[in-house]
C-alpha cells in the first residue's frame, strides 16, 4: 500500500457522536485488554482524548478497508475476466510447472 490515509473530525459533536465514540473506544478496549500481553487502553478521560482514541480507530479502519478493496480488486479482476475453465486451466498450469521442479518465483517472473 502506499498511500497513508487520515481522517479528520470537526465540528462540535452531538450526543450520538459521542456515543458511537465510546462505543467504539469501549470495544477496541475490551479487546486490548484481552490480548496477550495486554495492549495500552486508549483514552476517553476527557473530549479531547475521546476525540483522538476515535480518530485513532476511525484511521485504522480507513486503512484496513483500503487494503481489503485492494485484495478484492485483484480478486475481481481475475473473477471477471476468465472464466471457470480458463481459471482451472492456469492453474492447474501453474502446478505443473511448480511440480517440474519450477521455483515460486521463477513462475512469478514469467508473468511479469
Amino acid at each position: 500500500m502506499n498511500v497513508t490515509l487520515s481522517v479528520t473530525y470537526t465540528g462540535s459533536p452531538d450526543t450520538d457522536d459521542v456515543r458511537a465514540a465510546y462505543q467504539a473506544v469501549y470495544i477496541e478496549n475490551q479487546r486490548r485488554a484481552a490480548a496477550i500481553p495486554p495492549g495500552t487502553p486508549l483514552l476517553t478521560d476527557t473530549n479531547a482524548n475521546l476525540k483522538a482514541s476515535y480518530l485513532t480507530l476511525l484511521t485504522a479502519e480507513a486503512a484496513a478497508s483500503h487494503v481489503q478493496r485492494i485484495l478484492l480488486a485483484k480478486t475481481q479482476a481475475i473473477a471477471t475476466r476468465f472464466t471457470d475453465a480458463e481459471l482451472k486451466t492456469i492453474f492447474g498450469n501453474l502446478i505443473d510447472q511448480l511440480n517440474g521442479g519450477a521455483t515460486v518465483a521463477a513462475v512469478i517472473a514469467k508473468t511479469v
